[in-house]
């Protein structure tokens, strides 16, 4: 089983800064897969680590200001 979470309103100072926020949730163990809509990030995570992962996620949401929401 999966949960998905909506991570809203992260701020970038620039591409660069942008890039390293991708590539830290991409190094977070758990996570499926992660979807850009037009105004928010979809990521889906395993159920079978939820509580590390939402807790790594999390970390890296507070670096860039950034919302999390259960979808």
């Amino acid at each position: 089983m999966n949960t998905e979470i909506e991570i809203l309103g992260a701020v970038f100072k620039c591409q660069a800064d942008e890039d390293i926020f991708y590539q830290r949730l991409s190094e977070i163990k758990g996570i499926k897969k992660i979807v850009t809509h037009n105004s928010y990030l979809l990521v889906t995570i395993f159920d079978t680590h939820k509580k590390q992962t939402i807790s790594d996620i999390s970390e890296v949401c507070d670096i860039w200001h950034a919302t999390m929401a259960s979808h």
